[in-house]
């Protein structure tokens, strides 16, 4: 989950909501914007369509208006479509200048959306415009509120913050203006702190304007939820957590702190009050699909498929709209191992992508579920893809060759297994099946060179001396040499750490060490290797619950051995 102070992505970028100079029904929007800056998106939505209703021809209502769908689009970029709100927001900014085309600020919104999209010429002729209405020598005439002037110069400033857009000449020449005509205005501080944070990484600055906002109106919590977020941003969870308390004493139904508090206490793995106060989020902001999302991609990363699922297709039941929710829901019944749900979900997916926007994570999953049903062809397709488009997850390797070594396709298991030990990313597991796939295409001496090498990295895995010790046996297969001896000795003490769990390695082992030394008994007619062979075959009928495969023949070596070694005697 992506977080706040991170332009451009993420949750929870609270952008700010400038209010001042309101001319009709202050009262009805102000709590209109305070709904916004609570992130009550549907709630906001209806009180500024009973406000257009009341007031058709006031340009305000329609720019905060349209600013609460830029809200709702910066409040959770990875899943929010900028397209379809920043349509809707920019609907409504034209609209306002054709109903009020004295106000400023629905300018001001057109230029900030153009300044998103990187459209400079548009942005400039849309400020300009905006500024063109302030009061000026040209202007002599016009009047206008200190605050409402102050507003707009907040709002362009800002505009550049929000966009990314790094012209600090600009955005802090605006924002003097603006102290020059409003040195109290609140929202000044809280923007001037987001200009420190955002343009020059300057903390301290940026936390001496947020305490400034804050001792100019004690009661918002929005300049402590920012000195949080900013104690985040530093990984110094301890103030952070402080600050969030802070922000709940100052007003217990602001539901971005609960947002804050919920994904601060799951970076401390205190998953079950991370969930609380998420759940405590959902139910403040109204339960609006973005606060359901963000509460889904927290439960994701809190790793609570079940729950995420049920939020998933609560959310489905009003909007089937974002093809996100499939992708969510392809991940989580791929985690709760209902794989034929999580394929039917993948599959929708994909129908509905724009290519352009699929991760590399999209056609891992798909991989995946293709691979749990049992469609291993395609599932190694889909994943030697997500791995060219993310190259840093090396694991999709290992499980596009395992789809191979299911269907029998060695070469090509061999082929990628190869690919991982020349760009270096070869892990000690997949030595371990590069020789049993080896030992599969019965290439016996890889098998040896491939195993001795994974007993090095992993010196107490019973079953690659195992593996070994099978390739050498079929290297030398009378066993006069004995080459697979010292490897199925090192692997019988490996074994007896727990003699019960390897019983049937230990039964092999000590079944070829009775065959070898019978070898060497009637090669050199020496006793003291019938006495071995004699030793390993009851080691071999020792072992319970017993094996007829290698219990007969140990039968058999003494039923053959034991009237020579007597005869010897």
């Amino acid at each position: 989950m992506t977080r706040i102070f991170k332009l451009g992505s993420g949750i929870a970028l609270l952008l700010i909501i400038l209010s001042g100079g309101i001319r009709v029904h202050a009262q009805d929007l102000q709590v209109a914007q305070k709904l916004t800056r609570a992130e009550r998106f549907d709630d906001a939505n209806a009180a500024f369509q009973t406000l257009l209703k009341q007031n058709p021809n006031d340009g305000d209502v329609y720019y905060y208006y349209g600013e609460n769908y830029l809200q709702e689009y910066y409040s959770d970029t990875t899943n929010n479509s900028f397209k379809e709100l920043s349509d809707l927001a920019g609907n409504l900014f034209v609209k306002g200048t054709t109903a009020d085309p004295a106000d400023p600020l629905n300018y001001v919104g057109i230029g900030q959306i153009a300044l998103m999209l990187r459209d400079m010429t548009k942005s400039q002729q849309n400020f300009g415009k905006a500024l063109s209405l302030l009061p000026s020598k040209a202007n002599k005439g016009l009047v206008m509120s200190p605050e409402k002037h102050a507003t707009v110069y907040i709002k362009i400033a800002n505009a550049f913050i929000k966009a990314g857009v790094n012209d600090t000449a600009t955005v802090f020449n605006f924002l003097r203006t603006a102290e020059k005509l409003d040195p109290k205005n609140y929202d000044l501080y809280i923007v001037k702190g987001d200009a420190y944070i955002f343009l020059l990484n300057d903390g301290s600055k940026a936390i001496q304007n947020y305490n400034i906002a804050q001792s100019l109106n004690p009661k918002s919590p929005f300049a402590k939820l920012r000195v949080g977020q900013l104690w985040m941003r530093a990984r110094n969870y301890k103030d952070a957590l402080i600050y969030y308390q802070e922000v709940v004493k100052i007003d217990s139904t602001f539901a971005p702190a609960y947002r804050e508090l919920g994904y601060l206490l799951s970076r401390a793995n205190r998953n079950d009050e991370a969930q609380q106060n998420y759940k405590k989020f959902l139910r403040l902001s109204g339960g609006n699909t973005t606060a359901r999302i963000q509460y889904v991609n927290t439960l994701i990363e809190l790793k609570n498929y079940n729950e995420a699922i049920v939020q998933l297709n609560e959310i489905l039941k009003n909007d089937t709209s974002n093809n996100d929710l499939n992708r969510a829901l392809a991940y989580s019944y791929f985690e709760t191992g209902q794989y034929d749900k999580g394929l039917l979900y993948s599959k929708k997916f994909f129908r509905r992508a724009d290519l352009s926007k699929v991760r590399a994570t999209d056609f891992a999953y798909l991989g995946r579920l293709l691979a749990k049903t049992k469609q291993d062809s395609l599932a190694h397709e889909m994943l030697l893809k997500a791995f060219k488009m993310d190259t840093s997850h090396s694991e999709l390797l290992s499980e596009a060759a395992m789809s191979m070594i299911k269907l029998k396709k060695y070469d090509k298991a061999i082929d990628i297994y190869n690919m991982k030990i020349t760009v270096k990313k070869i892990v000690p597991n997949d030595y371990y099946n590069l020789g049993k796939v080896y030992y599969n295409v019965k290439s016996w001496g890889k098998v040896d060179t491939t195993l001795a090498y994974y007993s090095t990295l992993m010196p107490d895995h019973v079953q690659g001396y195992l593996w070994r010790a099978r390739a050498l046996v079929n290297i030398d297969t009378t066993s006069k040499l004995g080459l697979a001896k010292p490897v199925y000795e090192i692997m019988i003490e490996k074994a007896r750490v727990d003699s019960l769990k390897n019983a049937k390695e230990l039964m092999e082992a000590y079944s070829y060490l009775a065959y070898y030394y019978l070898v060497q008994f009637k090669e050199t007619k020496d006793q003291q290797y019938g006495l071995k062979s004699i030793d390993y075959c009851n080691k071999v009928l020792a072992i319970i619950p017993p094996d007829p495969g290698y219990t007969d023949k140990a039968k058999a070596i003494l039923k053959d051995l034991e009237p020579k070694i007597k005869k010897q005697n």
